[in-house]
């Protein structure tokens, strides 16, 4: 097993297990179209699996807890030891680890012949695990200052368990699986506006520097507390009043509060920096879609899922490949110099989800082939692309020697 896991030359774990962002964000990229699979067979009536869930339900866990987890734990597994100066998972309990969000993805593939109970407790066990870890970690010293995200990441995580209840109908009142889904996906959001504002610091004054700007950024803190507070006030009012005009009004002033975050933001040349544009785009898409939800709960003529496309296929997305490529660089031990193929792959992202938004708005009579089909086909080839030019660097040992 040693030969396996480690790198004997060296006695440190064999790269890919370095570091917990090498697998999961691997893994990721490479399944995040293949979860799309049954979900679009099925809207064509090409494809039937046996499934334990209705499938606009499947689709959504294995988009949020299937995908979106794995980045989120690749993310915070390897930030957190920087954060709060703890020892990473790498090696034998990283290689476990990656095992049982394996077993979790199985298990709902054969969910239709599978007690619920057993692929409710694989996959739970998964984010247990992830929480026992990061959330003593942001309790001590350093750590606390990101306690917030360490919040978000247990709400999660009971958004999950509230899944799994809400499937084997142990859950009383009116909550079904798609709006405990749809509270889970609210949740994200938030999250990447709290991350935005640790990552946007580093990338903004690189990208300022490189376009020959001198001076930090001049970000306000009261107003991205302000945006990220009325953010958590949306989420309320949708779980509790979806689509009502009030929850409208509520992401109006959400977005509003988002754009105005943006505009302190360091426009101009640095945003000719991908890294940069990466993370715009994916708050553009956060602002767009907020106003979106707004908009269509006031609007009794436009398809309320709209909006909800552009802030989960649009934000959520943008923000994953985002942080796939800036940390897939900077804990490499590489410039942040993205390699050619995210152009394209980015592309790929923002046309998608204009067809994923548009066509239901203005050609709803082509919904199947240019708002389903057509989007499908883009979120491949951008995460396939993104594993073009990122999977060397993720599967080899940094170039400068150090550890990671």
């Amino acid at each position: 097993m040693s030969l396996v896991l480690t790198d004997a030359a060296r006695g440190r774990p064999w790269p890919l297990l370095a570091y917990a962002f090498r697998p999961f964000f691997l893994l990721a990229a490479a399944y995040a179209p293949l979860a799309l699979l049954p979900w679009v067979g099925g809207m064509l009536h090409r494809v039937s699996l046996p499934m334990g869930m209705p499938l606009m339900a499947w689709h959504g866990h294995e988009m949020l807890f299937g995908f979106v987890l794995a980045a989120l734990a690749g993310f915070l597994l390897t930030a957190v030891p920087s954060w709060a100066g703890v020892a990473p998972i790498a090696g034998r309990r990283l290689a476990g680890l990656v095992a049982l969000w394996l077993a979790g993805r199985v298990t709902v593939w054969l969910s239709g012949s599978l007690p619920a109970l057993v692929v409710a407790g694989v996959n739970l066990a998964f984010v247990a695990v992830l929480l026992a870890w990061a959330l003593p970690a942001l309790l001590r010293g350093e750590g606390r200052r990101h306690l917030s995200l360490g919040g978000l990441l247990l709400l999660y995580g009971l958004s999950q368990l509230a899944f799994y209840l809400a499937w084997l109908g142990w859950l009383p009142g009116r909550l079904g699986m798609l709006a405990i889904l749809n509270l889970a996906a609210n949740l994200l959001l938030v999250m990447i506006a709290v991350s935005v504002t640790r990552i946007v610091r580093v990338v903004a004054m690189a990208a300022l520097k490189e376009s020959g700007r001198a001076g930090p950024p001049r970000l306000t803190p009261a107003r991205e507390h302000l945006a990220v507070a009325v953010l958590c006030l949306f989420v309320v009012a949708d779980l509790l009043a979806p689509g009502h005009p009030v929850t409208g009004w509520v992401a109006l002033a959400a977005a509003a509060a988002q754009a105005d975050r943006l505009s302190e933001w360091p426009w101009g040349r640095a945003m000719g920096r991908l890294y940069l544009l990466l993370l715009t785009l994916a708050y553009v898409w956060l602002t767009l879609g907020l106003a979106l939800v707004g908009l269509t709960a006031l609007l009794e003529s436009w398809p309320a899922y709209a909006g909800r496309h552009a802030l989960f296929v649009g934000a959520i997305g943008t923000a994953v490949l985002a942080v796939f490529c800036i940390a897939g660089l900077r804990h490499t031990g590489r410039p942040l110099l993205l390699p050619r193929a995210i152009w394209p792959a980015l592309g790929c992202l923002v046309l998608g989800g204009a067809l994923r938004v548009g066509v239901p708005l203005a050609w709803p009579q082509h919904y199947l082939l240019l708002g389903m089909l057509a989007p499908a086909l883009l979120w491949l080839a951008a995460f396939w692309l993104y594993l073009l030019g990122y999977a060397r660097y993720l599967v080899t040992a940094r170039p400068d020697g150090l550890p990671g």
